[in-house]
Formats: structure tokens, sequence, C-alpha cells
């Protein structure tokens, strides 16, 4: 038990300062156990050294994701808000679905999704802030109100750069983004004005 025990501590603390040779002699020591055929067959190099992603790459699918998407679809074709399938969705679900729908959609667009899903009044930050970056492309003013609350009410930079980057895309954008800026940026850590600094100039 003793000798496994110091084994682990010496690999964590080797892996404090590994580097890339480092790590492939590791990786053909311990995992390929210097089967030359494996490695061939694994192309670590390509992996290591190439550019992109080898075509042996495992592509990922969700069948939870594609319903979102699908939905996404659907509503772009011209189905109505009321009768897409959104039963039993997560958050997840939400944000792949705006994610899919154009940056920019009419106004008519606009008022369906938001009088079946209220998503500006949804009090989720991650779906909020999807939704509030299509209300700017769109200049779906509806959601104004919204939009300053919630940017002078959060402080997460992860939140504030893209709504603050689609604000900033547009003369009249940027002049609202500043007049919320005023209020909002002493309530910000140094990480997100710094940034929001930069992006309004």
């Amino acid at each position: 038990m003793g000798r496994i025990c110091k084994k682990k501590y010496f690999a964590a603390h080797a892996f404090q300062s590994m580097t890339t040779v480092k790590f492939l002699d590791y990786l053909d020591k311990e995992l390929i156990e210097n089967d030359d055929s494996l490695k061939k067959q694994l192309r670590i190099d390509e992996w290591v050294y190439g550019t992109g992603l080898p075509d042996n790459c495992v592509e990922i699918t969700s069948d939870e994701l594609t319903k979102a998407s699908d939905q996404a679809k659907s509503f772009i074709k011209g189905k109505k808000a009321n009768e897409l399938v959104t039963a039993h969705w997560t958050t997840h679900h939400w944000l792949y679905f705006l994610r899919q729908l154009p940056d920019s959609m009419p106004i008519e667009s606009m008022n369906d999704l938001d009088k079946v899903f209220h998503f500006t009044q949804s009090g989720n930050s991650e779906i909020l802030c999807d939704w509030l970056q299509h209300t700017i492309h769109s200049n779906y003013t509806v959601a104004d109100a919204a939009l300053e609350k919630f940017l002078i009410g959060v402080g997460r930079r992860k939140f504030l750069k893209p709504i603050y980057t689609a604000l900033a895309a547009t003369p009249a954008g940027k002049i609202k983004a500043k007049n919320i800026y005023t209020k909002a940026r002493p309530g910000y850590h140094a990480v997100s004005f710094n940034t929001i600094d930069e992006i309004l100039k």
C-alpha cells in the first residue's frame, strides 16, 4: 500500500512541471506501454503537433440537443412558437435552441417567442444573456428595460462581454451601452470593467 501511495505522490508532482516531451514519454510508457502499433493507430503525433483535429476524432452527437435544433429550424421555417415541442426542456435545450436562431429576427418572430416563452422575464441569467443578444440585433426595444436591469444587476464578464459587444456594433447601440455603463460600471469587478472599457473605448 505504501508503494502505491508513494508512486501516486511522485506521479502527481511530476505533472507539476509537465512538458510536451515529458507527457509523450509518460503516455508511451504508462498508457500505450511502448506499443508501436497502437501508437500509430492513435496517430499521437498528429494530435500533438498537427493542425486542427485529426479525422479519427470521435464526433459527439446529442439526441437532446438535436431536438432543440430541430425545433429552431421549424420556427425559422414558419412554425409558431406555441406549436414547438419544448416540454421538459432544461437550460441546455433552451440555450442550444436560441443559438440556432438567426442573430437578427423580425419583430413579429421576437414577439411570438417572447409571448410564449417569456424570455425577457427569464430569471435564468444564461438564457437571458443569449436572448438579450437577439433583442439587440433585432432592435426589439420591448426588452430595453430588462437589458438595462440585467447589465446593472450582473457583474460576470461572461455575460457582460457579449452583450456590450452586440450593443457596440452600431452607433445607436453604443450610445445606449454607454448610458447604461455609466450607471453599471461602479458595481463591476476590475476584470469586467477593464474589458468593457476596451469595448466601448
